[in-house]
């Protein structure tokens, strides 16, 4: 049985940032772009355990989707996971 992937609401602003972002500096390929970052969460409702831990935060993975770092958490009980942040690699990571 799948997880069910919940994008929070911090993770939402984050994402829409970032395809404003697109639109106005890459806007022949922002909203594929946007498109392959939502594809790619799909792959958390199979494999949620397939992101990288973040040693600062414990019980908090990255999933890679160039430039774009994906924070989530996994809830086995629930079988949920919770996205909560899309970030851009060369910033600092999010605090919360």
């Amino acid at each position: 049985m799948d997880f069910q992937v919940r994008i929070s609401a911090p993770a939402l602003r984050d994402f829409e940032q970032i395809i404003e972002y697109s639109r106005a500096s890459f806007p022949e390929s922002a909203e594929r772009f946007g498109g392959a970052i939502l594809n790619h969460l799909e792959l958390l409702s199979r494999y949620p355990y397939i992101g990288s831990p973040v040693s600062a935060r414990p019980g908090v993975r990255q999933l890679v989707h160039t430039p774009i770092l994906i924070y989530y958490r996994v809830n086995p009980e629930r079988r949920v996971v919770e996205v909560l942040h899309f970030w851009h690699g060369r910033r600092q990571p999010p605090q919360s």
